[in-house]
């Protein structure tokens, strides 16, 4: 990998620091794009990474923070949330040289990244006149703000209106509550959505890439379910504060089984050989619902049992013919 920063790497360096700015300044100012660009820019991070290597790409993801800064990001914690994803990136890529599982390159990224975004974020808070949690929390409200008066600019009905200011502070709460699932689960479905992308843009770059296997063959260790049936016990037997703890582990336990209802639902694609566009248009339309997406949730966690795509069988055959 190339480490020495020449005239040709520079070029990469501000093409990406440019795409970099580029996604922070929209999900500073535009919610609805902002949100998917926000999630995607741990892409170029660890793409150049890969392709430059360490130093170049860490001087990339630091002059592209700076430039957002100078440039005026909204509040410190903006900074913070987006110093995460360029750290996340950054941390996928690392996996990725290291030829680490998809399973271990996950974990390798977020760990690294949640130890440093808590470090980080009592650092601010300590030179801050709020404490950490104190800046989640305004954090959180003046989003919540936000939103009401964006719909309220957009002509929704008062009552309507009405309704969501009131119920801000029961919001807020429930938010706060689940503010750890919300966190590590964005974090986990933004290295996952990302380590793929960064993959297919590797390929088409004729960049090597590791090779994880059939990823439609992913399954959740059965063990889980014991996890998801104690979580679930704990919700509806325990009180406060016990049953925040039970609902943060089933946020949590649902993403998981979320993966592996789309690792059904792509093998199902693969065997019947569905169009690509069709399916792009079909897990479209999941992102959008969320009833549909629970439903996958759902495919996930009973093919536990269910085995929807026969890999015990093809496990023993394979057992059987060594």
């Amino acid at each position: 990998m190339p480490e020495q920063i020449t005239s040709a790497n520079s070029r990469e360096i501000l093409t990406g620091a440019g795409i970099l700015v580029l996604c922070g300044t929209v999900s500073l100012y535009f919610p609805i794009a902002g949100f998917i660009c926000f999630f995607l820019m741990p892409l170029p991070v660890a793409f150049y990474r890969i392709k430059l290597g360490r130093n170049p790409s860490g001087i990339m993801a630091v002059a592209a923070l700076v430039t957002i800064w100078v440039l005026g990001a909204g509040q410190p914690v903006d900074l913070w949330l987006m110093l995460c994803m360029m750290g996340l990136g950054f941390a996928l890529g690392g996996a990725l040289e290291k030829g680490f599982s998809v399973e271990k390159a996950i974990a390798y990224a977020c760990g690294v990244v949640l130890t440093g975004a808590i470090a980080a974020l009592v650092f601010i808070g300590s030179i801050s006149e709020a404490g950490p949690l104190e800046l989640v929390s305004d954090y959180v409200r003046a989003n919540l703000e936000m939103t009401a008066a964006v719909y309220e600019n957009m002509g929704v009905q008062d009552n309507r209106i009405r309704l969501l200011k009131e119920s801000l502070d029961r919001v807020h709460y429930v938010i706060m509550m689940i503010m750890p699932a919300l966190a590590v689960s964005g974090l986990i479905f933004s290295a996952w959505a990302n380590l793929l992308l960064v993959r297919i843009t590797l390929r088409a770059r004729q960049i090597g890439q590791p090779d994880f296997g059939r990823l439609n063959r992913w399954k959740a260790p059965d063990v889980l379910v014991w996890a998801v049936i104690g979580c679930g016990l704990v919700v509806l037997v325990a009180g406060e504060p016990l049953s925040f703890v039970g609902i943060n582990g089933l946020i949590l336990l649902m993403l998981i089984y979320l993966f592996q209802g789309l690792a059904v639902v792509s093998f199902y694609f693969e065997s019947r050989q569905v169009p690509v566009f069709l399916r792009m248009l079909i897990y479209a339309f999941f992102a959008i619902q969320q009833v549909f997406a629970l439903l996958i949730v759902g495919v996930g966690f009973f093919d536990t049992w269910a085995d929807f795509r026969r890999l015990s069988a093809e496990n023993d055959g394979n057992a059987g013919s060594s």
